[in-house]
């Protein structure tokens, strides 16, 4: 992608918002169709949501992950290489559609997402979230029921504190909602979101889908203030030519928001588990929820220790700022390899002005750390300059 770089490098791309920006612009909607209520007083509407997203990015170290802070991803040994990367893959657009009654219930509701997050650097659309909600059941894929995307501030970064349990999941969740500040939800999530790391000299092996994963989470509070707790059960199915078998991974997890004043807010998280690194915001996908141990020719679920604190300040109602720190660690067995991350962390801090409630621009400061269990050591530094414009 070209764009003009007028006034040296450091001139950004002005156009949007990021990934995980505060709730507030994440549910700003524009309602695109409406019908009459029919003689049941059931009516019909459709809405979209979304925003335009650029990033101008400025790299110190070479790093592997370019949209967003990736500690792993970062090159070892350390390259210190000054880059540039522009970026307008994070921008967003959503359809959704929603049955009300004049009692304001809303019974069914469905929802479709892309970004345009490609396969290998490509502005192709990507599905983010694509489910149907019937009454206190959804069906589809969205974000896991073990996550939790409340504990996003006003960040551009589009991961964010990279010890956070964010990831979407196809899944059947079930909500009930215990009090006006009591919901609990449990879910049957998508097994093939596993991942284990096998050695290339055993072909024989490979990973299975079979057992559904298991969630709970249980959220007390306010719109506001909140606190949650969830656990997981995920089985690692994996197979040979004779015979399949199963380790069950699991893991918890505590996470809240507390506002101490109108302006001042302190978010938290913690995990630990074992293979249950699929629900990491960074570690996904990567092959750390189990390892096959050729010695003992069975797989090994990992630990995984997570834990993350935010403060975000408002200055004035048109200037704010994040600060967060983030560290974890994964736990050692006789079977991982010495290119494998042992423990990784991120601390970042902003600046962000917003002029307008759709309109926002800033500048970010994202530092990161990475470790491998050959105790080889790299970090990076990266500022971003990035601006939001969203349909509302």
């Amino acid at each position: 992608m070209t764009k003009k770089r007028k006034n040296g490098l450091i001139r950004p791309a002005f156009a949007t918002i990021a990934l995980v920006v505060c709730q507030a612009k994440a549910n700003a909607q524009i309602t695109v169709v409406n019908t009459e209520p029919d003689s049941s007083g059931r009516k019909w509407s459709a809405y979209l949501k979304g925003f335009v997203h650029a990033d101008a990015m400025l790299d110190f170290q070479e790093v592997g992950a370019k949209d967003g802070i990736v500690a792993p991803s970062i090159i070892i040994p350390q390259h210190n290489s000054m880059s540039s990367y522009f970026s307008v893959r994070q921008s967003q657009v959503g359809l959704g559609f929603k049955q009300t009654y004049q009692n304001g219930d809303t019974p069914v509701s469905a929802y479709v997402e892309i970004d345009f997050y490609g396969a290998n650097g490509t502005t192709a659309p990507r599905l983010r979230h694509g489910y149907l909600q019937w009454k206190k059941w959804l069906i589809g894929q969205t974000w896991s029921n073990f996550s939790d995307s409340e504990i996003f501030p006003n960040i551009f970064d589009f991961n964010g504190a990279n010890g956070a349990m964010l990831n979407r999941s196809i899944q059947v969740r079930y909500t009930e909602k215990l009090s006006d500040k009591e919901t609990l939800s449990f879910s049957l999530e998508d097994p093939g979101k596993i991942s284990m790391t096998i050695p290339s000299n055993h072909p024989e092996w490979k990973k299975k889908s079979l057992i559904p994963i298991v969630t709970g989470m249980y959220r007390y509070g306010n719109a506001r203030d909140y606190a949650k707790i969830g656990a997981t059960l995920s089985p690692v199915n994996y197979e040979n030519r004779e015979s399949s078998y199963t380790k069950i991974g699991f893991g918890g997890i505590v996470s809240l928001r507390k506002y101490v004043t109108n302006l001042d807010d302190f978010r938290l998280q913690a995990s630990y588990g074992k293979g249950f690194a699929r629900n990491n915001i960074v570690l996904s996908g990567e092959g750390y929820d189990a390892v096959f141990d050729p010695q003992r020719n069975t797989a090994e679920t990992l630990s995984l220790f997570n834990i993350l604190g935010i403060y975000e300040h408002w200055w004035s109602p048109k200037w704010s700022s994040v600060m967060y720190y983030s560290y974890s660690q994964i736990g050692f067995n006789p079977a991982v390899i010495n290119s494998m991350m042992k423990r990784f962390q991120n601390a970042a801090i902003n600046l962000i002005y917003q002029p307008y409630k759709n309109l926002r621009m800033g500048v970010e400061g994202n530092y990161a750390m990475t470790e491998n269990f050959g105790d080889m050591k790299s970090d990076a530094f990266r500022l971003q300059f990035s601006a939001s414009f969203s349909l509302k």
